[in-house]
């Protein structure tokens, strides 16, 4: 984030996105959901994931891609098992209703997997681990995207970024693991061509399948850890759009490019109720023990700590959640002349 960072209050970035989706047709209701999913995002410090998104659902909502107020169904298929088609809504409203039903299932049987299809972009993945841990849960999140990830031993992209989840209840911060399959989401390029930063060269390639420093010129991403990142992308795709009956890989309507397509996404849910194994404290304290031996290990040079994962976010959500969210400048300037475009007249600022 750069030194000209606006920071605005958590309340009113909050009361701002509600607004902006209300006016291009989105109930309240729906717009607090994607308003929390975002903003979770941002105080997490996952920027490639909160407002800067904002513009393009807005787009895709006024031209009819996605539906702002979808019939969003769910069908029980046995005791722990359900589908659930989103109505091509957005897809934080469709995946927060998702884990809805996950959970009962869960609560009910022990465990419970869900299904989704006809859905849309649902923001970060570990949005909804974050609110499966809340409950006690185990969570496991995942979802399939349009072609950026150009597979092991091959020369152009197949599979999306692919993003998996999972959270785990804690004392503290949740243990949430949330990654793409890439070595960076495309949500960081994203967020780079409106900044108007370069990227480092070992984030993706362009249309020569050459790596550049030109956030506009990407076309593919590497998978992480080579064949390992490819691979599990392969297992997304497969849980989240076979399962689904939905579009994979290259068949998938492509974010940023085909606007006027409901993307028909596919997304897997699936939740484990900790108490049907122990005590859900005791599961927590063991939990936390664990977290502190980890953070004891020695740091490596130039390291302050081994931390687990989702503790740097936990401590983030803290600190901005008091301090307010940093803007860039460039994204500042977007959002306001997104609200002038569709007549809101809410400042940022309060």
């Amino acid at each position: 984030m750069s030194a000209t960072a606006v920071r605005v209050p958590l309340p009113h970035l909050k009361t701002f996105v509600v607004e902006v989706l209300h006016a291009v047709g989105v109930p309240r209701k729906d717009g607090t959901i994607v308003a929390d999913c975002l903003l979770t995002a941002n105080l997490s410090g996952v920027d490639s994931h909160g407002v800067v998104r904002l513009a393009h659902y807005v787009r895709r909502l006024t031209n009819g891609s996605i539906e702002p107020r979808p019939d969003i169904r769910f069908e029980r298929k046995s005791a722990a098992v359900g589908y659930l088609d989103g109505g091509h809504g957005l897809g934080h409203v469709v995946g927060h209703r998702a884990t809805s039903e996950v959970m009962e299932l869960a609560t009910a049987t022990g465990a419970g997997a869900v299904s989704v299809g006809n859905s849309s972009h649902f923001g970060m993945a570990g949005y909804y681990a974050l609110r499966l841990a809340a409950r006690g849960h185990i969570g496991l999140c995942m979802t399939p995207t349009d072609p950026f990830l150009v597979p092991y031993g091959g020369s152009e992209p197949f599979f999306g970024t692919n993003a998996i989840s999972l959270g785990f209840p804690a004392e503290g911060a949740p243990v949430v693991v949330d990654m793409a399959t890439t070595t960076i989401p495309y949500g960081k390029v994203a967020l780079a061509t409106v900044e108007g930063s370069a990227i480092p060269d070992d984030w993706g390639v362009d249309d020569r399948g050459y790596p550049t420093t030109d956030p506009d010129r990407v076309v593919g991403l590497f998978p992480a850890s080579g064949p390992k990142g490819s691979g599990l992308a392969m297992a997304i795709d497969i849980f989240g759009s076979l399962l689904a009956g939905m579009p994979w890989g290259p068949h998938i309507a492509r974010m940023y490019g085909d606007l006027d397509s409901p993307r028909r996404l596919g997304h897997f849910f699936a939740a484990w109720d900790v108490r049907r194994f122990l005590p859900l404290d005791r599961f927590k304290r063991n939990l936390q023990v664990m977290c502190d031996e980890l953070n004891a290990v020695a740091p490596a040079p130039g390291f302050q700590r081994v931390s687990y994962p989702g503790q740097l976010e936990g401590e983030r959500r803290k600190a901005r959640g008091a301090g307010g969210i940093p803007l860039d400048a460039g994204l500042y300037r977007e959002l306001t002349e997104l609200a002038r475009s569709v007549n809101v007249t809410l400042d940022l600022r309060g």
